[in-house]
Order: C-alpha cells, then sequence, then structure tokens
C-alpha cells in the first residue's frame, strides 16, 4: 500500500452524519474526509472537477436515487471507488447497488472498523460487504421484497400513470390511505421517487 491517506468524499443528506464520519474515519489514520455533500447535484458538479479515491455514497437523497447516481458515476468516472453506506437491508436494494457498479456495501447500523475495513478494501480494489450485508446476499430471494395484493394492484396501477386520486376511487380507498401505500412502496425498494419506482418495475418484471 502506498504511504498516504486515503481520500474520501461523503455524500448523505444528514449533516450528522457527514460530521460524525468525517471525525471517525479522519481519527484512524488511514483515510481523510476531503468534502461532504447533502445533495447529489452538489457532488456531481465537484466530481466533474476533481475526484476521491472513494465515495461513500448514501441511497436515499433529497434529489435524486442514490443507486442511479452510483451507476452513473462509475461510468463516467471508473477510477472512483463506491461504498453504499446505508440503512437499506433489503435484499433486492443491495443487489441492484452491486449490479449498478457499487464496489462496496455498509450498513449504517455497523461498527466504524467495518467502514474502515470498507474504505481500505474498495481502495486496493477489492469489493467490500459488510458482515450482516454477506448474510443478506447469502439467503438470496427468501430476503427479497415481498408485496401484498393490494401493494402489487396499487403498484401495477402507479406504472399505468394513475394519480392516487385515481387509485383511490378505483380500489374503494381513501387518498390519504393510497399516498400511505405509494411512500411504503417506495421505502421497500429503497427508492427516492415514483419514477423511479416505474422503472424498477418495468425492467425487474415486477407487475
Amino acid at each position: 500500500m502506498k504511504n498516504y491517506l486515503i481520500d474520501v468524499y461523503i455524500a448523505d443528506d444528514h449533516q450528522m452524519v457527514c460530521e460524525g464520519l468525517s471525525e471517525l474515519i479522519n481519527e484512524s489514520g488511514k483515510a481523510h474526509v476531503s468534502r461532504t455533500f447533502n445533495t447529489l447535484e452538489a457532488c456531481r458538479l465537484v466530481l466533474e472537477e476533481r475526484r476521491p479515491d472513494v465515495l461513500l455514497l448514501d441511497l436515499s437523497m433529497p434529489d435524486g436515487d442514490g443507486v442511479a447516481f452510483c451507476q452513473q458515476t462509475v461510468s463516467n468516472y471508473p477510477n472512483v471507488r463506491i461504498v453504499a453506506v446505508t440503512i437499506h437491508d433489503e435484499y433486492s436494494v443491495i443487489q441492484r447497488m452491486m449490479e449498478c457498479g457499487a464496489h462496496g456495501y455498509v450498513l449504517k447500523s455497523s461498527p466504524i472498523e467495518e467502514l474502515i475495513e470498507a474504505i481500505v478494501s474498495v481502495w486496493q480494489k477489492r469489493e467490500y460487504v459488510s458482515p450482516q450485508v454477506e448474510a443478506i446476499l447469502r439467503e438470496g430471494k427468501s430476503s427479497s421484497v415481498v408485496l401484498t395484493d393490494v401493494e402489487a394492484h396499487i403498484l401495477r396501477l402507479i406504472c399505468d400513470g394513475m394519480t392516487n386520486p385515481q387509485i383511490a376511487t378505483q380500489l374503494h380507498l381513501s387518498t390519504e390511505t393510497v399516498s400511505w401505500y405509494r411512500k411504503r412502496l417506495l421505502a421497500k425498494y429503497g427508492i427516492k421517487n415514483t419514477a423511479s419506482l416505474v422503472r424498477l418495475a418495468v425492467e425487474k418484471k415486477i407487475v
């Protein structure tokens, strides 16, 4: 290993998370956080000018889908190593992220030692998933997202372009109930917006 600190960027919409992780990573003596971002757009603009060795990326960002951002970044800047740092422990989300080119995946509940190990591992051109994530991947599709009949029906109607009031009328539900189901579907798949949900449903043939 070369004798210098690994340059790290963090993209996470929670400032306290950025500050806390930065302090712990800097104290490790193995890496240094030089920039943090609370939006994907801010991160994208800086990447156009300067790239880090490793990017720690949250998947739930206020201005876009972290999975799609990962895929775009890997395509544009193949030398940037990306580690997902997230609360999402669903098999389908992990699988999508790794398929889109992420080099590592660590849950926010993991100890800092695992995150440091992930940073060093991906910098050394090795993939890294935390033990919890590895266990989920081993279980495979048994850990995948399971939809109830109502959720599946609503997802189909969303893919047909129907609005919440239209779905509510068709299914004899309140608009508030449909809104709750829509948010629940986004959370299950670790997706920020409806457009990404529809794209996933079509690509994966969920509906």
